[in-house]
């Protein structure tokens, strides 16, 4: 006879072993720059006047919320590659070649030919371009007032989440390496994370001599939310754990739902990051309800592995960390050719003459984000790859695209 709660309850098997790739991660990421996009290319007025579209422009600004999804998605991966080849020869020099050949190539490749195009595109770098090359873009307080918006169609800002997961690196292989103990890397976690949310309180109340919001862009600051993506990595690979099936649904819709409550209550992302509740618990919920996300993405014959799974949000997944590099300068210049050609904006150009602005809105959304996949695919496939299929000198058994 069956046990009645073994029927309500889904076994944590690891899902993730060595060799296999889970295509509906690679929607997740496809997720997760579709939010940034929405955040950064769908342009229009938060307050338009009307009730409706003004709560919509809310939502839309949850966008921001992307990011947090790319820092849950890497702490899992990374962590079950880091975990799984722990007892690897050449421990570090593989997982860090690796990560070398992933992402350093297109990130300095990106500002020398940025560099190249200074005279042309205008940019001051006033000493940035230092800042930049050390991965230290995120750390105002060592570097005050450091604005990197550096001209009119370069603006470097979203760079900071880069600078976090490097720095990242740099201190959780060695812990894991040390370590090496499943159960004491989960505690080291859950520490950890509780440090980072203790420190934006006390930020928070202390009152930094600083803006808050770059001081929350530091990695002490944001470990936590990479953390909780390790923790569950490292959960799932208990094998006998087991977590009731409503479990991650309910602290998904949760937590979202009070984060869109929140949102709906406190209009503009400037003014909702300023917001307690969000700039210090809601960062770690946030991280808990993408983890929730994932696991749910992970479980085969559900509706959450199909959507997932879909082609169009994997193939987004897959060129996603060119989109991101290249998304607000690729952006800025469509905008701006249109803006030259047309005398205004598209969206403005296009809403007299289909005789609605919601309509016109997502006509020059997808005409920018077409011409942003379009440039990460070339980037991709003419660029990265060559770099990319140098890692067979560098073998991982645990080979989860990352």
């Amino acid at each position: 006879m069956n046990n009645p709660a073994q029927n309500d309850a889904a076994s944590v098997v690891p899902v993730t072993g060595p060799g296999r790739h889970l295509p509906a991660l690679d929607g997740v990421r496809g997720l997760a720059i579709l939010l940034v996009l929405v955040y950064h290319l769908m342009l229009f007025n938060n307050d338009t006047g009307h009730r409706w579209m003004n709560r919509l422009s809310s939502v839309r600004e949850l966008g921001w919320m992307g990011v947090d999804l790319f820092f849950v998605l890497s702490g899992f991966l990374i962590t079950g590659i880091l975990y799984d080849t722990v007892h690897q020869r050449h421990f570090f020099r593989n997982f860090y070649m690796r990560r070398f050949l992933r992402i350093f190539p297109l990130y300095y490749g990106f500002l020398f030919a940025l560099l190249l195009l200074t005279p042309v595109l205008h940019v001051i770098w006033s000493g940035h371009q230092y800042v930049l090359l050390a991965y230290l873009q995120n750390t105002d307080l060592w570097f005050p007032n450091a604005d990197f918006h550096l001209a009119p169609l370069v603006d470097l800002t979203h760079f900071w989440s880069l600078a976090v997961e490097e720095q990242f690196y740099l201190f959780w292989p060695p812990l894991v390496f040390l370590i090496k103990d499943r159960r004491r890397l989960m505690q080291v976690a859950v520490a950890l994370s509780v440090c980072a949310l203790a420190l934006r309180i006390a930020l928070r109340l202390h009152g930094p001599p600083v803006p808050l919001a770059p001081m929350l862009a530091c990695t002490p600051c944001r470990m936590d939310t990479l953390l909780i993506g390790a923790f569950l990595a490292l959960l799932l690979r208990g094998g006998k754990t087991q977590i009731a099936k409503w479990t991650p649904s309910f602290l998904f819709f949760a937590i979202m739902g009070m984060i869109v409550v929140v949102a709906l209550r406190v209009p503009g992302s400037k003014a909702l990051l300023q917001n307690f509740f969000v700039g210090t618990f809601g960062y770690t919920l946030i991280a808990i309800a993408f983890a929730a996300l994932i696991f749910l993405a992970m479980q085969p014959s559900t509706i959450w592995n199909r959507f997932f799974s879909t082609a169009w949000l994997r193939s987004l997944g897959k060129y996603s960390y060119g989109i991101y590099v290249l998304h607000i300068l690729i952006g800025h210049l469509v905008g701006d050719a249109l803006h030259k050609i047309l005398g205004t904006s598209l969206r403005i150009w296009l809403t007299p003459r289909i005789h609605s602005r919601p309509l016109a809105i997502l006509v020059e959304f997808a005409v920018a984000v077409s011409v942003v996949y379009v440039a990460a695919w070339l980037s991709y496939n003419l660029y990265e790859v060559h770099f990319l299929r140098m890692k067979r000198y560098f073998p991982s058994r645990a080979n989860i695209t990352a």
